[in-house]
C-alpha cells in the first residue's frame, strides 16, 4: 500500500474519529432504513438479504446458504415464507423472483440508495476523500 503525503493528513486523530463516528451514524441509519423497508414489505432481515443474493444471481440453495451464513433448514424455511408472500417461485431445483418480488427490491434499493446519497451528501468532502483513496487502495 503506497500513501501519498495527502493521505496521511487523514490520520490526524480528530479526523479518524470524525469518520468513525460519521460511519457508526451512517450505519445505524442505514440499518433503521433496511428494517423500516422489511416492515413496510412484510420481511425479516434474512428473508430480504436471501432475495438480494438471489437477485444477484445466487440459485444454488448451498450458494445462497454459503453467502448469507444460514444453515440449509433455516434456508428451507425463508425460501417457503417467500414463497407463500409471493416474492419467489420455487419450481425443483429452480428459484426465481416474481414480478411482485422485483417491485420488493426495487422500492427497497431505491429507498435505501436515496438514504445513502443523503448520508454523503451531509458529510465534509475533506474529510471523506483521502479516507476514500485509503480504503480504495487496500
Amino acid at each position: 500500500m503506497s500513501l501519498s503525503f495527502a493521505d496521511t493528513l487523514y490520520f490526524k486523530k480528530e479526523n479518524i474519529l470524525e469518520i468513525i463516528l460519521g460511519l457508526h451514524r451512517s450505519y445505524k441509519s442505514l440499518q433503521r432504513e433496511i428494517q423500516i423497508c422489511c416492515e413496510l414489505n412484510n420481511l425479516t432481515f434474512n428473508e430480504l438479504i436471501v432475495i438480494l443474493e438471489i437477485k444477484k444471481g445466487f440459485r444454488k440453495k448451498i450458494d445462497i446458504a454459503n453467502k448469507v451464513f444460514l444453515k440449509k433448514q433455516n434456508l428451507n424455511l425463508i425460501l417457503k415464507d417467500l414463497q407463500l408472500k409471493n416474492v419467489l417461485k420455487l419450481d425443483n431445483k429452480n428459484i426465481s423472483i416474481t414480478q411482485n418480488g422485483e417491485e420488493v427490491i426495487q422500492k427497497t434499493t431505491d429507498r435505501i440508495n436515496e438514504k445513502i446519497i443523503k448520508i454523503f451528501k451531509k458529510t465534509d468532502p475533506k474529510n471523506m476523500s483521502g479516507f476514500i483513496n485509503i480504503i480504495e487502495s487496500l
